[in-house]
């Protein structure tokens, strides 16, 4: 936990990073103004200027800042506006220029400029950015056209102003009291009648307004965007992105590199369409709706077999095929049990010869291998691409893919997601506290619960070892104490401890520590930058810029090397842990 700031309450790590983000994209006013809704959660335009004392005026200019680019929910509650941070619209900011290098390499210079502007304005509406009649751009309607079907923009529309608790709220006091309360009905059946009857009016609420014929005109049979639409980036659709490169990352580790972009080829060509990472389905974010462990599972399961039903998760052989680029060469790829078994005959064939009426002696059985090489090099590409995605599916221990049908694949990517961020958190086990703790941690997680001695048998280390590593663990949140009397009158001299492994909690203390982290990186780069600020100022004039070596004494230019050196690997280490936070955030 960070230290507190006057006037507010203790702040967790996540408070100080998305005030970092505001600073540093839009100043100090606005920053001050995210730090109090971080800190005070849903507040109106009065509460907000009485906690950051910046003046009425400042206040209502830093709201509206923050409301155009998306980082504030903002709803009418009777004759009031309350406001409340809406994180999605700060990730965009910290994550902008990796959004746009990634559209860059993917869609050219052409479509990256129309995400930077997206991002700089929070949204934009398309005739406004095209033109219209003769004026119009035909080009960056195309961009456009692109970047919506693969969901990288979307449609901005007035719901997107609120909070989808508040929506849910909303509709189900409505729907609640059109229900007459009547006394053969009791009122769980009727809380529960209006709940199932809410949910399909919250399904409905959320697919307005996104059908064909809202976002789509069709001229002389071309299907182009509608000029008064208004978009954003989709914030959900990196995380997609950032999804498909973890697992792929995996993947190469586990089964090989030409595996792993076969893998990649397929995941590319569903991510669009695939679940959102952050949240599976709208009801799981709606606290209450789905209480039971059981029930949120069984709950995620259906919306996979909905998914895979509408081939949404699911892709072909034929699809990998046709992705596949000419600079990869799949033939002999995989080595199959046929071959192996005719490379170690011939390996160990006998070393006899016949001597022909020439005089040249050659080797018994020498054409083996030769004709087998031969018969692999009419293997089709497709059937070398089956075998590595049934190598995916059913070669190592982690199931990349499920065969669905014969040459139809489906990713099941809560199982997935599942193992990813357990090989991170062992990982970073591993490298942290060593081998040891990380043999008990295994152990823990085999056994689900144990004491010392039982661990100690299980991995081979003495009780001192493995008590020295609990502790480290224990301190990390990675494993959980339960004590156990062994008497009525709980003895101390009579009580053992059990311990137990939680990933939740694990994964939750995990990555606030990484936000911590993250955090004393970017303050490590604003104090040194403090402390040359001086030199940094000179630097920024216009007559010393580019002249720095001629200008700058020695002394000083050997300085301004080590601030720019430092920075970059500081900020190497930032982006190193912003990628590991949000694998385990997927």
């Amino acid at each position: 936990m960070t230290t507190p700031k006057p006037g507010f309450p203790p702040q967790p790590p996540r408070h100080d990073l998305e005030v970092y983000v505001a600073r540093q994209h839009l100043g100090e006013p606005v920053a001050r103004v995210v730090g109090a809704l971080s800190s005070y959660g849903r507040l109106n335009i009065k509460e907000i200027n009485q906690k950051t004392m910046l003046g009425l005026n400042a206040t209502k200019s830093a709201v509206v800042v923050l409301c155009q680019l998306n980082c504030l929910y903002h709803w009418k509650v009777k004759k009031d506006f309350i406001y409340q941070l809406n994180p999605e619209g700060l990730q965009l900011l910290m994550h902008a220029g990796d959004i746009i290098d990634h559209i860059k390499k993917l869609h050219g210079e052409g479509a990256a400029q129309i995400i930077q502007n997206v991002l700089a304005n929070g949204s934009v509406r398309i005739k406004d950015y095209c033109g219209t009649g003769e004026d119009e751009n035909l080009e960056d309607q195309t961009h456009f056209f692109r970047l919506f079907s693969e969901k990288w923009l979307m449609r901005l529309q007035p719901k997107d102003s609120r909070p989808i608790t508040e929506v849910w709220d909303e509709i189900f006091h409505e729907v609640l009291q059109k229900i007459p309360r009547s006394s053969s009905v009791s009122e769980v059946k009727r809380v529960n009648e209006a709940k199932d009857k809410a949910k399909l009016k919250l399904m409905e609420s959320l697919e307005e307004g996104l059908a064909p014929k809202d976002l789509y005109n069709t001229q002389n049979g071309v299907k182009r965007l509608k000029p008064d639409l208004v978009v954003k980036v989709n914030w959900s659709r990196y995380l997609k992105h950032l999804r498909t490169e973890a697992i792929v990352n995996l993947a190469a580790s586990r089964v090989g590199a030409v595996s792993a972009k076969i893998l990649e080829l397929g995941l590319k060509h569903i991510e669009a369409g695939t679940p959102d990472p952050s949240v599976v389905h709208p009801f799981l974010q709606i606290p209450g709706l789905i209480n039971d462990p059981e029930e949120e599972r069984s709950f995620i399961n259906s919306v996979e077999n909905k998914l895979v039903e509408d081939r949404k998760i699911v892709f072909a052989v034929h699809d990998v095929v046709r992705l596949l680029p000419p600079y990869i060469d799949v033939s002999n790829s995989i080595t199959t049990k046929a071959k192996r078994v005719a490379e170690e005959a011939a390996a160990q064939v006998s070393t006899k010869r016949i001597k022909t009426e020439d005089g040249e002696a050659i080797p018994v059985n020498s054409s083996t291998t030769e004709q087998y090489e031969s018969k692999v090099d009419d293997t089709s590409i497709s059937d070398m691409v089956q075998r590595h995605l049934d190598l995916l599916a059913r070669g190592t221990s982690v199931s990349f893919l499920t065969e669905a049908s014969p040459g139809n694949f489906l990713v099941p990517f809560t199982a997935l997601i599942k193992t990813l961020k357990e090989q991170y958190m062992e990982t970073i086990v591993k490298s942290t506290f060593g081998d040891h703790a990380f043999r008990v941690l295994r152990c823990l997680k085999q056994q689900r619960v144990g004491d010392e001695k039982s661990i100690s048998n299980a991995v081979l280390l003495r009780e001192k070892t493995v008590r020295n590593e609990l502790y480290k663990l224990t301190q990390l949140n990675m494993v959980e104490i339960q004590e156990v009397p062994r008497s009525a009158d709980r003895a101390a001299s009579k009580t053992f401890f059990l311990f137990r492994h939680n990933p939740r909690h694990s994964f939750d203390f995990l990555k606030e520590s990484l936000l911590y982290d993250m955090v004393k990186v970017l303050e490590n780069i604003k104090d040194f930058k403090e402390d040359h600020k001086i030199l940094l100022a000179k630097c920024e004039r216009e007559d010393v810029k580019g002249h720095e070596e001629e200008l700058l004494s020695s002394q000083e230019f050997k300085t301004l090397r080590m601030l720019q050196n430092r920075e970059i690997e500081n900020m190497t280490r930032f982006s190193r842990l912003k990628n590991l936070y949000n694998a385990l955030n997927l």
